[in-house]
Order: C-alpha cells, then sequence, then structure tokens
C-alpha cells in the first residue's frame, strides 16, 4: 500500500474544495504518513503572495490541519522549480511509496491536460501516482475497486497492485476492453482466471470498443472507489509517452486513478 505519500498542493481553489475528500481516498490507499510540496515556479516573476515563505506559512498551517484531520503525521516542504521534477526528487529523496496529485482539465479544458503538472509527473514517476479529479464525488472506503487490464506487461503490473486492494469482502472488477489494435484474449484469459481463482468476489468484464471510453464509462458507472491502470515507459523516450490508453484514462475519469509504472515494487 502507498503508506508514505508525496502530495502536490498549488493553492487552487479546486484543490480547496478537494481537501475535504481527501480523507476516504487516503484511507483507501492505506496512507499512514504525508507530505505536502508545493513547487515555486522558477520561470515566473515571483510576487509577495507568491514567496516561498508565504508559501511556507500556508502549507505549515495545511499540515497541521490534515494530520488533526486524518490522524497521520503530515509534513511539508516548498520547493522551487519545475512542479513534476520537484515533487518526484522530494519523493525520491524521502523514499515515499506514491504521489498525489489533483487532474483539473475537465474544467480547465482537455488542452491544457497535456501540459499541466499532472501529466508530466505521470511521464517522469516511478512510483505510483493517485490521480484525484477535482470534479470527483465522494468515495466510498470499502467501495469497488476496478482494474483495466490488456495482458501486457505494465497491466501485469498494476494487477499486482490489484491486489494489494482486494481485501476479503472488498468488491472489485476487472474490465478487458477488446480494441482493433490490441487483441491477447488467450493471455488475458488465462491471467484473469489465475486472479479469479485466489479472489472469488471479483466480477469480469470483457466488452468491445474504444479502450478509454469504455474504462472511463465503466468506472463510472460502477461508481468505482479507485481504478487502477499500468503505464508503460522504461526508457527515457518511453517515459515520454505513458500510453494512449493510461493518459486518455487518467485525462478524462472522475473516479480517482491510480496509475501504476511497469518498474514500480508495489
Amino acid at each position: 500500500m502507498l503508506k508514505h505519500c508525496i502530495l502536490g498542493f498549488d493553492y487552487s481553489e479546486s484543490w480547496d474544495k478537494t481537501l475535504d475528500r481527501l480523507p476516504p481516498i487516503l484511507g483507501l490507499a492505506g496512507v499512514e504518513r504525508l507530505t505536502l510540496v508545493h513547487a515555486v515556479d522558477a520561470t515566473r516573476r515571483v510576487n509577495i503572495e507568491d514567496s516561498e515563505a508565504v508559501a511556507a506559512g500556508h502549507l505549515e498551517k495545511l499540515s497541521g490541519r490534515l494530520s488533526a484531520e486524518l490522524g497521520i503525521p503530515t509534513g511539508f516542504e516548498v520547493r522551487r522549480g519545475f512542479a513534476a521534477t520537484e515533487l518526484h526528487e522530494v519523493a525520491r529523496r524521502l523514499k515515499a511509496d506514491g504521489l498525489i496529485v489533483l487532474n483539473q482539465s475537465h474544467s480547465a479544458g482537455r488542452a491544457l491536460f497535456y501540459g499541466n503538472t499532472t501529466l508530466n509527473l505521470a511521464r517522469l514517476t516511478r512510483l505510483p501516482l493517485l490521480i484525484i479529479p477535482a470534479d470527483a464525488a465522494a468515495i466510498e472506503p470499502e467501495g469497488l475497486i476496478m482494474l483495466a487490464t490488456d495482458g501486457s506487461r505494465p497491466a501485469q503490473v498494476a494487477q499486482r497492485a490489484f491486489e494489494h486492494f482486494i481485501t476479503p469482502g472488498r468488491p472489485g472488477l476487472v474490465l478487458w476492453v477488446e480494441t482493433d489494435e490490441y487483441d491477447n484474449r488467450a493471455v488475458i484469459d488465462e491471467q484473469v482466471s489465475a486472479l479469479v481463482s485466489r479472489h472469488e468476489q471479483l466480477a469480469v468484464r470483457h466488452t468491445k470498443g474504444s479502450a478509454v471510453r469504455e474504462i472511463v464509462k465503466t468506472a463510472a458507472d460502477e461508481q468505482a472507489s479507485l481504478l487502477i491502470i499500468g503505464k508503460r515507459g522504461t526508457t527515457p523516450i518511453q517515459d515520454l509517452m505513458i500510453g494512449s490508453t493510461a493518459e486518455g484514462v487518467a485525462r478524462e475519469s472522475r473516479q480517482p486513478v491510480l496509475l501504476i509504472p511497469v518498474n514500480s515494487e508495489l
């Protein structure tokens, strides 16, 4: 589970509204320690309200509030530089288990997702990345966990993470979307059969069509508390492309998404 997470905080109105929905999400993810990180954009002219000292004051108050509300140790750091790089560096130095960011692409416009911190961090991270949609509804802590799979190596790594969350009595759903570009029926059937033999409470669904559309729609229809999907990328070039399906799901989903890098040890 994601015992120690780095949470990227940017003082946006969306984050303010999302804070009240954090406790069940963090509880579901098994977070036992939280570090808030705000990166001051070094490319912009810094006003007094954007200074590191002011940011540190805000984060100190916020960490105290969250620590009291969540009942877990909560620290903070203020960094200067490219937000995604700084968040990843703090996570590496503190040996964190995962990162948490907010996806505001639904309200800010789809095109902005391609240049924002969430996508950049998804490209860079070697750690599980929990993406919380800014317009997500409150989740049920004991709600359904969903895995999207295509039988590939990244999907198999994501499946291992999925199994961490499938405790006795918790509902789970495995979704395979058959597309014209990728058909791996025999491999997927074997993997899913083995998975169900270990976790009898799992439901399995097989659909055809657009992977992104079907995954996002199913997660919404089922009101999934968490949607887990794998991310490819084992070389610097591949890191620039997290995968069209993973990227599309991370951008479009209104349910929390846990993006699992192919080299993750979770």
